[in-house]
């Protein structure tokens, strides 16, 4: 096993990655600072507001309806740990990670919400201001959180409908023994190069790729960072797409040529494979390469813990410069406005904003850490990320700006152009009108 070191994500990280995210990368457009009515920062582990830190009487279990089902046992070991110095309270998780969504909106329309739900900062921001879940931004514990991951919670008009638990990297995770194997010195910072190494995987009957385009939502992944890796401005396009102007560029056409060397090289089942089937054959080293978020990590490692795995940023052009990585707040957890048990949700939410709480829960789900000064074990690829983070080479997610009939919609499409049913004019055509739709 590879010795851990210590990762925390310290207050010049933090300013590091405002300054390269520019704020836009959950806040819906507002770059600003947190309004002078924010709550002041509270120091993290002390007392939230009266209502989040009253004592709960009655026992309560509260329903979390999420859709991380890689993370499920990590996140029942973090509330069972709640629950130790919480007795009242627990937590019941339900999770569905294929049609999250759609059934989200079946239960809103039988009156049937859970406790607490998660989405992207489009979804909560959707379901916000449809009624369906509450503003936290007046309570304490969102003090914990530094500036600027606040300017990145907070909606235009200041409301913060979700907390996020840690930060995320979206790029390629690569086998640094295959590589090896096939005499490639280092991840590629171009198109050309990224070809060059496809060439020496093949003639080692290396399988360059892994692909589950069963599992749809993984292809709209690599249309969201093809989105946000071939322009300058993810919120001016986000802004512009909304607007209803198109989105098609020289930059995001020569982009797809990067999804057409990873279409085109994968394993031979990948029309087939889900999600689990590609982190299977990345941890058992039968392909050299995955594109996917650093979330998947822990998983990959609970298959194979001694797989040696580096993550780079996705190259869209022939410009090394432009290689950077996708980073950005991750999905939040929100308390719905109908649920019985708002007041025990938001001692949870106290608590996990909490270092204490903060670091049990990315210590048990391998993730970098939202509140500033939490320290967990790190790993290889957090610390990849971390070097883009502080090397000022990251883009924010261009999903995040997105609503969830449009990423879903993503879905279908990137299969169609997989399949070589759609054209990229046709797919970029169909969602830049999906984003319009308000």
């Amino acid at each position: 096993m590879r010795k851990k070191n210590l990762l925390a994500l310290t207050s010049t990280l933090l300013l590091s990655l405002s300054m390269v995210l520019g704020g836009c990368g959950n806040n819906g457009g507002n770059n600003a600072s947190p309004s002078s009515e924010s709550p002041a920062s509270t120091p993290a582990g002390e007392s939230a507001s009266p209502s989040a830190s009253s004592v709960v009487g009655e026992p309560v279990t509260l329903t979390a309806f999420l859709f991380n089902m890689d993370k499920r046992q990590a996140l029942e070991e973090t509330f069972k740990k709640f629950t130790e110095q919480n007795p009242n309270i627990t937590v019941d998780l339900l999770v569905n990670d294929q049609d999250y969504y759609t059934v989200l909106k079946t239960k809103i329309a039988s009156n049937d919400m859970p406790d607490i739900v998660m989405g992207e900062y489009g979804d909560l921001l959707e379901l916000g201001q449809a009624g369906h879940i509450l503003d936290l931004a007046s309570d304490a514990y969102i003090g914990n959180y530094s500036e600027q991951i606040r300017s990145q919670m907070k909606t235009p008009d200041g409301k913060i409908y979700g907390i996020p638990l840690d930060i995320s990297g979206m790029g390629i995770f690569y086998n640094k023994d295959l590589f090896k194997e096939a005499g490639i010195e280092a991840f590629p910072k171009t198109q050309t190069e990224l070809l060059a190494a496809v060439d020496k995987l093949k003639a080692k009957n290396i399988s360059p790729f892994g692909l589950a385009v069963a599992d749809g939502w993984t292809l709209a992944h690599t249309l969201f960072t093809t989105i946000a890796g071939t322009t300058d401005d993810v919120k001016a396009l986000a802004e512009s797409a909304k607007a209803g102007q198109s989105i098609q560029s020289d930059r995001l056409k020569q982009g797809f040529k990067t999804l057409d060397t990873i279409y085109g090289n994968t394993d031979p089942q990948a029309a087939s494979n889900n999600y689990n089937a590609s982190l299977s054959l990345l941890a058992q080293g039968k392909v050299a390469m995955l594109q996917q978020g650093y979330w998947a990590y822990s998983s990959i490692t609970d298959i194979n813990p001694e797989v040696n795995l580096g993550f780079g940023a996705i190259p869209y052009s022939d410009n090394p410069d432009e290689a950077k990585m996708g980073v950005n707040v991750n999905v939040s957890y929100a308390i719905t406005a109908k649920s019985a048990h708002q007041e025990a949700a938001k001692k949870l939410f106290e608590w996990l904003t909490t270092k204490e709480g903060n670091a049990i829960a990315n210590e048990n789900m391998k993730q970098i850490p939202a509140i500033e000064g939490v320290t967990v074990s790190s790993n290889p690829i957090a610390d990849d990320i971390l070097s883009y983070v502080n090397e000022q080479k990251v883009v924010p997610w261009s999903q995040v700006l997105m609503n969830g009939s449009t990423r879903v919609e993503a879905e279908a499409n990137m299969q169609g152009y997989f399949f070589k049913k759609k054209t990229v004019e046709e797919v970029v055509t169909d969602i830049a009108k999906s984003w319009a739709k308000k």
